[in-house]
């Protein structure tokens, strides 16, 4: 009996844990754009939603590369002194690409970069502009 309500316990857990985290991200000035990023705890595909222009783009975030370079890092616009004390992988970054897709198709160029639970975009806007979106401070 001790045995199934520990198993029982382990799997409720688990469940809990399995959740999602969602990330709201904003340009460093204005309101032209928002994004969240809903991200699994364990596992699961990252989704990705960018608002430009009264328009809705989603999709799923591409694939995390751990090989990211001190340029990608730079261009996200990670401060060199950026301290997490309490964070073991301080410095470890993941780079990703992926192609959002509004309602009515038109497409979205984003890259993405995580550092923790904290995610970074940069997209390009159909007349070739490009917009960084930040994580909202709370």
């Amino acid at each position: 009996m001790k045995t199934a309500i520990a198993a029982l316990t382990l799997i409720a857990a688990s469940a809990g844990l399995a959740g999602c985290q969602t990330s709201l991200l904003k340009p460093m000035s204005g309101n032209s754009a928002s994004a969240t990023v809903t991200y699994p705890i364990l596992w699961g595909a990252t989704q990705i939603a960018v608002v430009l222009d009264n328009k809705e783009y989603t999709g799923v975030a591409g694939e995390l590369n751990d090989e990211t370079t001190d340029e990608q890092v730079r261009r996200f616009e990670w401060a060199p002194d950026h301290k997490h004390p309490n964070i073991k992988q301080e410095m470890s970054f993941v780079f990703g690409s992926t192609t959002l897709t509004a309602g009515d198709g038109e497409k979205l160029s984003c890259d993405h970069l995580k550092h923790g639970d904290d995610w970074r975009l940069r997209c390009k806007t159909v007349n070739g502009k490009e917009i960084a979106l930040y994580r909202v401070k709370q």
